[in-house]
Order: C-alpha cells, then sequence, then structure tokens
C-alpha cells in the first residue's frame, strides 16, 4: 500500500512512496554574509539560485519553451532517442537526481529503466519539499512500477542521504545545471559524487556544448530571458529589502568564449546608491559598472570529461542531438 503523507499527493497503489528531510532554511540557501561579500568584490556578483523564487521560475519554465532556447528541447530529443540504450549499458540501478525540478524529462529515462529492468527505485533531491511533491505525483502518475523516495536538501546533504542505498546506481543531473557551477562548486559536487557512490556505479549528466555565438547569444537575449534576470534585483528587494530600481539596470548577456561560457549581467545604466536594508549594507554602482548574475558552461568535450576523470569518473559514452548542440554523457566511478 502507498503511504499518504497529509498535504502530499495521492499516488497510485503499489507504489512505494516517501518524502525525508526539512526544507533547507532559507537562511542557508540565501546567506545575507555570502551575499555582502560577493556584492563587495571587484567584479560583483550575485548567485544565480536568486533567479529561482515564484515568479523567476514561472520564467524560466517559459524560456524553455521558446524557439531560440535550444537546451531543453535538445536535452528531451537526446533522452527521447537514447534512454533504453543507457538502461541497457548500466543494467538495474537505482535512479538519483539531482535537482528534480517538475521531473518532465525524467520520465524518459525512468519509462526507459521500468520497461527495460522492471520495478525501478527513483530517488529526487531537491532543496524544496513541494516541488519533490509535484514531481511525486507528475511521475507517479504514468509510472505503475516504481518506487519514489523524495530527498529535501542541497547536493551535498542529498547525496550523504544516498550513501544508504544498497545495489547499483545511476545518478544523473539534467538540464545543464551542472554548467551555472563554478571550477570550486563543480569539484565540491564530484567530491560528494565520488563519495556517494561505490566503484561501478554510473553518472549521467547533460551539458551544452560550445558553439557559434549568434545562436548562443540570441538564447540568453530573448525577451523573457531578459525579465528572468531582471527579476534577480525584485527578489534581492523583496528578500532582503531592497532598493534596487529595475528601470535603472540593463540586461547584458554575452558569449565569452576564451572561457567557454555564456555570462549573464546587470549593467547599471546611471550612477546610483543600493541599500539592503536587512543586511545593513549599501553599496555605490558607477555608470556602466555590471553585476553578474549568472554563468553558463558551454563545454568542449575532451575538457569537460577531464574535469571528472580527475575524480574517477571514466566516460563510458556520450550522446549528442542531430546538429551537436548539446549532449548527455553516461560516466562510471572507477
Amino acid at each position: 500500500m502507498a503511504r499518504h503523507h497529509p498535504g502530499t499527493p495521492a499516488v497510485a497503489t503499489g507504489n512505494k512512496y516517501e518524502i525525508i528531510g526539512a526544507d533547507v532554511p532559507d537562511e542557508t540557501l540565501f546567506s545575507g554574509d555570502l551575499l555582502v561579500a560577493s556584492l563587495s568584490e571587484s567584479q560583483r556578483t550575485v548567485n544565480s539560485i536568486y533567479y529561482y523564487d515564484d515568479t523567476g521560475s514561472l520564467l524560466f519554465e517559459r524560456l524553455c519553451k521558446e524557439e531560440t532556447y535550444y537546451l531543453f528541447r535538445t536535452e528531451w530529443e537526446i533522452l527521447a532517442e537514447y534512454a533504453k540504450t543507457i538502461a541497457g549499458i548500466t543494467g538495474p540501478v537505482s535512479l538519483i537526481e539531482l535537482g528534480s525540478g517538475n521531473a518532465e524529462k525524467t520520465t524518459l529515462l525512468i519509462d526507459a529503466y521500468v520497461e527495460t529492468h522492471g520495478l525501478t527505485s527513483y530517488t529526487a533531491v531537491d532543496i524544496n519539499r513541494s516541488i519533490l511533491e509535484r514531481a511525486a505525483e507528475n511521475i507517479l502518475s504514468v509510472s505503475s512500477d516504481l518506487n519514489f523516495l523524495g530527498v529535501v536538501g542541497t547536493y551535498q546533504t542529498g547525496l550523504a542521504e544516498i550513501k544508504s542505498l544498497v545495489g547499483p546506481k545511476l545518478l544523473f543531473c539534467l538540464g545543464s545545471t551542472i554548467g551555472n557551477m563554478h571550477d570550486d562548486e563543480l569539484d565540491n559536487l564530484l567530491l560528494s559524487a565520488r563519495s556517494a557512490l561505490s566503484p561501478g556505479d554510473y553518472f549521467l549528466v547533460g551539458i551544452d556544448l560550445d558553439k557559434e555565438t549568434e545562436i548562443l547569444e540570441a538564447a540568453y537575449n530573448s525577451q523573457t530571458a531578459i525579465l528572468t534576470n531582471l527579476c534577480v534585483l525584485q527578489h534581492l528587494n523583496w528578500r532582503f529589502s531592497g532598493d534596487f530600481d529595475l528601470f535603472h539596470f540593463r540586461h547584458v548577456a554575452f558569449h565569452n568564449k576564451s572561457l567557454h561560457r555564456m555570462e549573464s549581467h546587470l549593467e547599471a545604466m546611471r550612477a546610483q546608491s543600493v541599500n539592503l536594508q536587512k543586511l545593513k549594507f549599501s553599496f555605490h554602482l558607477k555608470e556602466g559598472e555590471m553585476i553578474r548574475t549568472e554563468i553558463m558552461r558551454k563545454v568542449e568535450l575532451n575538457a569537460f570529461m577531464e574535469l571528472f576523470f580527475n575524480h574517477d569518473f571514466r566516460h563510458v559514452k556520450y550522446w549528442t542531438d542531430r546538429s551537436r548542440q548539446y549532449a548527455v554523457i553516461l560516466f562510471k566511478l572507477s
């Protein structure tokens, strides 16, 4: 019999369903001290987590459906074509996803594993319980041979939790989420992943590939992308009683070819002072000064795979869309 907790969605009888852990405190996710430090550097930055309040999340879902924003569409195409191949390579494994979101693309993998191997266990790690509840409802409404475990936590705390899972595992991170990480963040994630997995376990990663500047800049300069970026300031105003004037900033996103990444910035269109009242922090921006809000890696495959190799993850196989814009890479821990 399925376990049904108060306030969570009912699921199909026969599925095991559980969500463990408490929501990560806002003080941990949205650290005022870290924000003050990042806004005090010579290159002022804001962590990209500030994109994802309710408004930002809705705008990002809209962005994923736009023609110029190819990332969602191409990853979907790859998984639709090759999910069964992946299931065949790994054999029966427990599936573990970092950052499940609404799990729209996850169902492609789950369906392939259920069809190929029968009853499958799926663990989703996310910082928000309500997101996990929605993912469970979406997945279990269409997948009957599935055990669902939701783990509320950060990637690091979630990975610590899955150490107790018995048997072979496939960890996966889709949506080019890893592409938003700086080198030290990616290094910490790979250390945590290596600690949580056993030799012979797999890690599946979706990542965007470097390509023509015109294609990249079109993807990140649509009207929806502009609004999504400006919402960062709206989020800061709400969370920290700030007085950013959105009309005095403009969105700037460009291809940094030398660093193989896109960058999103907010440029001050006039000299101004900003006060974040709850943090007791004020700073001055010159006209033309920019706050970087996000990086998006656009990788060269060999260099990217080398980062994993340095943490004992060996490349098994990779798949791309027909235009070679995006890649899904399967690694194996040695």
